[in-house]
Order: structure tokens, then sequence, then C-alpha cells
């Protein structure tokens, strides 16, 4: 095993610690043989992933198409999207298995920051956005009107429907603020001087580990460099305090390039499997 080999091993398994505690504040958790169900208390619906440390238990670590459609089941029985997450380095016979139990998989670079993150100057202003930020909710309608139309594209979505989705959901509003408030995130905003709000990301620390998550821009408001000014500054405020490694997945080449430009390195790949 080459030293890179060796420390993106030690890496993939501080990723999964992450992934295993990051649902636990908020979903209880089922063991269905070698996978973990988390069952959220309210808000997001989380998944199904392979059980911490099935990677050293010899008998455990084959994973069947029985396994999948066993939990499969139960998310259906609970109500729930039937999805399961988990990375392939680590639980490589889990893809072949999702398949065969009628899955699409979505394979996504997976990325780990490594040294400090390049700054990224741009001409809006990128900052800070605390529970209390009049802004939050706008930042955070961007982000879903940015998810809605993926990829790195400019298009003709702008602010008309980050505002008309800041009216119809409220509730998602409400809910960020609730996270941020509590520490579980920390969310930036990028801010155009005439319209205010045009994109942002967050990041979610679990003890010296962080994701970065969500970042997306308006449409009307890509290929400015945003994303990778917001993705810079969550880097950056996460190791300020306290993280020492901070990773993300991305949708695509495209956007892990975006990610690469700031610093990131791809390390594996993270599969994300639906059956909704």
């Amino acid at each position: 095993m080459t030293a890179d080999a060796a420390t993106d091993g030690l890496i993939l398994a501080r990723l999964e610690g992450y992934y295993d505690l990051a649902p636990r504040g908020n979903a209880d958790t089922e063991e269905h043989g070698p996978l973990t169900l988390f069952v959220s208390r309210g808000g997001y619906p989380y998944y199904a992933r392979p059980r911490l440390g099935l990677g050293d238990d010899v008998s455990a670590a084959h994973i069947t198409a029985a396994d999948v459609e066993a939990v499969l089941a139960r998310q259906r029985e609970l109500g729930l999207p039937r999805n399961l997450e988990w990375v392939d380095e680590v639980t490589p016979t889990l893809l072949a298995a999702a398949r065969s139990a009628g899955l699409q998989v979505e394979e996504c670079p997976l990325l780990v920051l490594d040294g400090e993150p390049a700054a990224r100057p741009v001409d809006a202003e990128v900052r800070l956005v605390e529970a209390d930020d009049p802004d939050l909710g706008r930042v955070h309608s961007c982000i879903g009107v940015g998810f809605a139309t993926g990829g790195t594209a400019l298009g003709k979505t702008g602010v008309a429907e980050r505002d008309a989705d800041l009216a119809a959901h409220p509730d998602g509003a409400d809910r960020a603020r609730e996270a941020s408030a509590s520490g579980r995130t920390f969310l930036v905003g990028a801010f155009d001087a005439v319209v205010g709000a045009v994109g942002g990301g967050s990041y979610n620390p679990r003890g010296d580990v962080a994701e970065i998550v969500g970042v997306a821009m308006l449409p009307a408001y890509r290929r400015r460099g945003y994303a990778g000014a917001v993705t810079s500054a969550l880097a950056r405020h996460a190791l300020d305090h306290g993280v020492t490694t901070v990773f993300c997945s991305a949708q695509s080449a495209d956007v892990a390039r975006v990610y690469e430009a700031v610093g990131f390195r791809r390390v594996g790949t993270a599969c994300i499997a639906e059956a909704d």
C-alpha cells in the first residue's frame, strides 16, 4: 500500500465515523443486518447506510440484494423514501447489490480539503449568515432554487423564483434558522449589491470533522466564481473553529472542479441510491 493510499484510507475511516454520527442527533436507528436505517424525528428524512465498522467484519462485509431489499421494505413500511448512501471504496459490494435490488445509483466524487482553502475574490459579498440574520430565509431559498436546476450552467431563474420559494416554504427557513441557532449548521451566503442574496452553502460540524453541503447559486448568477468563494469561506470558517477534516461530495465532475479549485482533492466515490 502506498503512503497516499494509506492516508486516504485513514481519511475514509474518519468520514465513515462522521456519516454514522451526523444523523444521530435528529434520528433513531434500526439495525437491519449489515445496514443501519436512520429514522428521522422530523425534517430531513435520512437514509440507510452500511453499519459502522462493517469493513472490519469479514462475515458481514458482503452485502447482498436481499439485505438491501429488507431495509427498503422497512422504509416503505415506515412511509420513508427508499434510499441508501455509502462510500464505494469502503463498502464495494453494495453497488451491485443496490442495482440488483432495482435502485438507481448516482456516483458522486467525494473530496477532502488538502491544506488551506484558496481565497476566491469575487464581486459579491460573501459572509456568514447567523440564525437571527434577516437574510437567512432568502439564502436558504436561493440554495433550494439552485438545486432545483442542478449543475453549473447559466439560466434565467433568479430572484423572482427565490422570493416565490421563500413565500411558499417558510417552514424550510424556520428549520434552517433552528439548525443554525443550535450550532449543527453554519450558513454562508453570497450577496449581489443590487438584488441581495443569490446563493449560499453550509457546513455541518461533528467533532473535528465537517461536511460542506448545499452549495448552490441562482442559475442567473452562476459562472461568476460565487460557488468557489462560498466554499472557500465555509472551509475557512470550519478550520478556524476547530475542524481538522473538511469534506464534500459533488453532483458531477463539473461541480467537483469548483471544489478542486478551492483546494479539495478526490479521495473516493459517494454513492446515493434511490428507489422513489
